[in-house]
């Protein structure tokens, strides 16, 4: 069971409307924590020791009251990558991230040292890693390509906070298993009546994560003292997508029959950004492992009965 860190134990969330930070407010929540969340739009809340606050990263504004007393920072604002890619919606995905954590780190570092936060924590993502068969540490090369470009952007914005003293985190998150959003979300009703199926060559490898792994992982990120650094955030067991459709069909108890769709179909529809459901990376979670986090859902069958059934 997760306590509270000190008695500044506030958390601030940015994107906490999103599929992820609803799922951590809900766990801070149940725990009695006191969660502070930046909206472009107030609304009560009804969730207790929930607090909004307003904020306009395009206007550079922000209510300092949202970092008062506040210990840890959870950063998960970003405008959607699972969208077609034109001119403007690319510059969205990246002013999104960028604008954001530039904010963020002016306003921190406008604080008094003893109102600053003691930690920052950063959803980023493996789009950094290449596609390819290899498995990717941390340590990795980076790709090239939009992405990849995009993402080291969010991550180097970060890295002013470490001169402040804030202990940082950045989780570089895969494929996000949950009923109710994501791509699971969106696949679901095509395998349920029966029509799922691989997409592309099938063989690309595929990095996922149940979103209670993922949820727990920034909590445990923040309440872990020695942890800092860039954290593969991913199930120990990543699989093909052909072995990810074939599991989904079983949990859904229907057959898996239907013919793969086609890499070109897929560019038809999606565009450039077809290349993100293409990609093929075999990304590793050992870092974590040996730092000590457990996974509850370790394997993709089990994430996925728990998911469905």
């Amino acid at each position: 069971m997760v306590v509270s860190i000190s008695m500044k134990a506030t958390y601030l969330i940015t994107g906490g409307t999103g599929l992820v930070g609803s799922r951590i407010i809900q766990k801070l929540a149940d725990r009695g924590e006191r969660i502070n969340i930046l909206t472009r739009r107030t609304a009560a809340s009804d969730i207790p020791g929930v607090t909004y606050y307003t904020w306009n990263p395009d206007e550079g504004t922000v209510d300092s009251d949202a970092f008062k007393d506040v210990h840890t920072v959870i950063h998960l604002a970003g405008a959607p990558v699972a969208q077609r890619w034109t001119a403007a919606s690319k510059q969205a995905i990246l002013d999104s991230r960028v604008k954001t954590t530039a904010l963020l780190n002016s306003h921190i570092s406008s604080l008094q040292e003893n109102e600053k936060p003691e930690v920052f924590i950063s959803a980023s993502a493996i789009g950094i890693y290449p596609s390819g068969n290899e498995s990717f540490t941390e340590n990795s090369p980076v790709a090239t390509g939009f992405l990849s470009d995009v993402v080291q952007q969010w991550e180097s914005g970060i890295a002013p906070l470490e001169s402040q003293g804030l202990r940082t985190i950045r989780l570089r998150i895969g494929l996000v298993l949950a009923r109710d959003g994501g791509m699971l979300g969106r696949l679901l009703p095509l395998f349920r009546l029966g029509l799922g199926s691989a997409v592309g060559p099938g063989t690309q490898w595929q990095s996922w994560i149940h979103i209670d792994d993922l949820a727990e992982m920034f909590l445990w990120a923040a309440e872990e003292e020695t942890l800092s650094g860039v954290f593969n955030a991913v199930a120990p067991h990543p699989v093909t997508n052909r072995e990810l459709s074939k599991c989904l069909a079983r949990a859904c108890r229907r057959p898996f029959w239907a013919p793969a769709v086609p890499s070109w179909g897929l560019r038809l529809v999606f565009g450039e950004m077809s290349s993100v459901i293409l990609a093929s990376q075999k990304v590793e979670v050992e870092r974590a492992l040996k730092a000590g986090f457990d996974f509850t859902h370790p394997t993709l069958e089990g994430a996925l009965r728990d998911i469905i059934q």
